[in-house]
């Protein structure tokens, strides 16, 4: 089954189960990240955010990053 046609299966539940949904995909994202601890995502975080407050760095429209993020799965 295509991405597209689960998407649109899924867009077609009630509103629970799109939410009940949303966290295990999200939940399973996660776990598939590599183990990071607190301080260490606080200092980049602190990191980039002056990093664009003295535009060494220029930031991106939600579309831009989503388009980018789809592209690089190869489902757009």
């Amino acid at each position: 089954m295509s991405a597209r046609t689960l998407t649109e299966k899924a867009m077609a539940l009630p509103i629970a189960e799109r939410v009940a949904l949303a966290q295990a995909l999200w939940q399973s994202i996660v776990d598939g990240l590599p183990e990071t601890d607190e301080r260490t995502a606080e200092l980049e975080a602190v990191r980039r955010d002056e990093e664009l407050s003295r535009g060494a760095v220029s930031g991106r429209l939600h579309a831009e990053v989503m388009q980018a993020a789809r592209r690089a799965i190869e489902c757009a």
